[in-house]
């Protein structure tokens, strides 16, 4: 372990100390933090152990198969126990991870997969996808021996990174033990591109291990480059965002049930504020009272950010005097009870659901000055008039997209919206106008998960796949050669296309 490794170590476990309580309290307030514990110390259950002892039995019979075959891309006693560690921080990613799977699972269905997640709601969502080729756990925290300890147990032949989860350990200790690591559905923005650059000397070391890079808009090969990403290694596939936003809804019927208790007709407009931050719940909820009177089939829907904050926008709209009912609270209504105005969604899980049922949605954390915005791509699925703040810094590329086609409508204040909503509701053909606009425009951008699976399985067919004999040490070196009457070894370039930022081509097509 070099003096940057150690210095990094002892920094860190200094700083988990200090923040251990507000993290502690933090993970307490959004789920069980007792929960696997052990997993995030790099320590596992017997029951996991023993799944990845079996799969590493299972990979070394493969191995040894083709090996008898006289493959060229056969490795004897890698002593790899999956295909693939993907990590995946939180719900979001975790969707992304899913498409992902299914994806690859299309093409290779015997891949043996763990999926590593930081939140409890992560988690969750997670366990969906669990059988006997795929292991959700929580990923360790960026310590060191813990990581060390993950990685002699998972053991994996790729280690994936879902957007940018680039941690200091996993990185050197994924080159130590000669693991392509490979970043997918990617994008930098320009404040996260400004402090790359800013600390190049620290960040890039680390960056150089990246054997591929997936970035979601040309803009985002363009950053990353500038950034000190390895240029070599960035292509450009489109996001995967819009496949999740294309999944089939999940417990349809479960979902069509408790709806149906709302007993809202099925020519009210409801109005979804999804996706909010703090003062935009409220926001929504004086200017309900306000638009009811001249439209009395208009419903409201909140859907906040944090699920966890539902109990305080209940209290809110009670305040205004507004009947209003919390989505857990529905199964549990009395039939007879009076529809009410307002749902409060304080679950996790269900807003894709809501998306269905809306007539208008604004999507949140786009109004305040230190906003950024929510994605709003799931909403344009299913064909809805989308309204966002001025605030929409992370996602600049499909806003300004969205906006080229005439699929969003962005306001600048809370005078704006209003009036937009206002229009909104009374104006049918508008709606449908910009709807259709903003599901073409979705549907236009679907296919980087296909994709991206395409290459990382191919990926896994040559095992001397490696950028270079430093970077992934069972690898050949691109330019040497392999075993004798076998095709010469072929990098992530040859794979891929001649050069970055270039779309990658379909595997088997020569690069041009």
């Amino acid at each position: 372990m070099g003096p940057r490794q150690i210095f990094y170590n002892a920094a860190f476990l200094a700083g988990f100390t200090v923040m251990a309580p507000a993290w502690g309290l933090k993970m307490w307030r959004r789920g069980n933090p007792l929960q696997n514990f052990g997993q995030r110390l790099g320590r596992y259950s017997a029951d996991v152990r023993a799944q990845l002892a079996n799969w590493r039995q299972a990979i070394e019979a493969e191995e040894l198969a083709a090996a008898g075959e006289g493959l060229a891309t056969a490795r004897r006693g890698s002593g790899k126990a999956c295909d693939l560690w993907i990590h995946a921080v939180s719900v979001g990613e975790m969707k992304l991870a899913s498409i992902l799977l299914l994806s690859m699972r299309r093409l290779q269905p015997g891949l043996r997969v763990v999926i590593t997640t930081t939140t409890a709601t992560g988690y969750a969502v997670g366990r969906a996808l669990e059988d006997e080729r795929t292991l959700i756990l929580f990923n360790p925290i960026d310590f060191g021996p813990c990581v060390g300890a993950a990685f002699r147990t998972i053991a994996p032949r790729r280690l994936v990174l879902i957007e940018s989860e680039i941690w200091p350990n996993w990185m050197w200790t994924a080159r130590r033990e000669g693991i392509p690591v490979y970043l997918v559905n990617t994008r930098l923005s320009p404040r996260s591109e400004a402090r790359y650059i800013r600390f190049a000397a620290l960040v890039r070391p680390l960056l150089a291990e990246l054997t591929l890079v997936f970035a979601q808009e040309p803009e985002d090969v363009q950053r990353l480059t500038r950034a000190g990403f390895p240029a070599e290694s960035i292509f450009h596939v489109g996001s995967m965002k819009y496949d999740v936003a294309n999944l089939p809804l999940r417990n349809a019927a479960a979902f069509d049930a408790w709806w149906l208790r709302l007993c809202w007709a099925p020519d009210d407009v409801v109005l979804l504020a999804a996706s909010t931050h703090a003062g935009e719940e409220e926001l929504f909820a004086k200017l309900y009272v306000q638009l009811r009177q001249r439209f009395p089939k208009l419903r409201l829907v909140i859907a906040p950010r944090h699920a966890e904050r539902g109990k305080a926008i209940l209290a809110m709209c009670k305040q205004l005097g507004l009947n209003t009912i919390a989505r857990t609270w529905i199964e549990a209504a009395h039939p007879a009870a009076p529809a009410p105005d307002v749902l409060v969604l304080n679950t996790t899980g269900e807003l894709v659901g809501v998306y269905q049922r809306a007539t208008i949605v604004y999507v949140g954390k786009s109004l305040g000055p230190r906003a950024g915005g929510q994605n709003f791509i799931e909403a344009a699925r299913f064909g809805l008039p989308i309204i966002v703040g001025p605030n929409m810094q992370n996602f600049p590329a499909i806003t300004r997209e969205f906006l080229g086609q005439q699929a969003l409508v962005q306001i600048q204040d809370a005078a704006e919206l209003e009036r937009v909503v206002e229009e909104l509701c009374a104006d049918e053909s508008r709606r449908r106008t910009l709807g259709d606009a903003a599901r073409r425009t979705f549907q236009a951008h679907l296919g980087a998960s296909e994709r991206t699976a395409e290459h990382i399985v191919q990926s896994l067919a040559h095992e001397d796949f490696a950028v270079d004999a430093k970077r992934c040490r069972p690898g050949l070196r691109p330019d040497a050669e392999s075993t004798p009457g076998a095709p010469p070894s072929r990098s992530p370039r040859h794979l891929l296309a001649s050069g970055p930022g270039h779309p990658a081509p379909a595997p088997g097509q020569p690069a041009r």
